[in-house]
């Protein structure tokens, strides 16, 4: 990916005059989270379509992906040890809401916990693109409080195992939260 990135990075450099060296950095640094969440997100399709749960996979990582761009989460150092990660969060947001039948009351609960969670968390951001303005970082936090609500709801409403999926995706965000502040406070810090 790096790599790759370097490549693209240099043709832009290239091509374009008078960029700086840290507009540089940052378009590298976009196209290597591109390469790699696209790649990732190919594999998953391939491997959950293998399993004949392209829907399914589809439902939790829409609900996954729209979370996290407002609330963030954990965050691995390597590709593949992120790959695995994610794949845990969506692999068991997916198995056990096909497995699991969830009354709705344990659906509220679920959704009362994860907007707890991003009130107290959110948002939890990256260590290489922190986010230094309070205002945005307010921004951020009743953003992704609103979306956990709506796409609670949401969830709520849907079929029953993609809603049970939907609601196990929405806590696996809620996990993620908890374990990227914890990580962020202990060990970047």
């Amino acid at each position: 990916m790096s790599n790759i990135a370097n490549w693209l990075t240099m043709h832009i450099k290239n091509n374009v005059p008078n960029l700086t060296d840290l507009q540089l950095i940052k378009i590298k640094f976009g196209f290597e989270c591109l390469l790699s969440e696209a790649s990732k997100t190919i594999i998953y399709i391939l491997l959950f379509a293998s399993l004949s749960l392209t829907k399914e996979f589809l439902t939790a990582f829409l609900f996954f992906s729209i979370i996290r761009v407002f609330a963030g989460g954990h965050h691995e150092e390597t590709y593949w040890r992120c790959f695995l990660s994610s794949l845990l969060f969506l692999g068991s947001s997916i198995f056990l809401g096909i497995s699991i039948i969830i009354p709705v009351y344990v659906k509220i609960a679920i959704i009362i916990f994860s907007i707890i969670i991003a009130y107290i968390f959110s948002p939890v951001d990256h260590p290489n693109k922190p986010v230094i303005n309070q205002q945005r970082r307010k921004k951020l936090k009743h953003l992704s409080i609103f979306v956990v609500i709506l796409l609670g709801i949401i969830g709520i409403k849907m079929s029953e195992i993609y809603s049970n999926i939907a609601l196990f995706t929405i806590l696996a965000e809620s996990i993620s939260l908890i374990l990227g502040y914890i990580k962020k406070k202990y060990v970047y810090n």
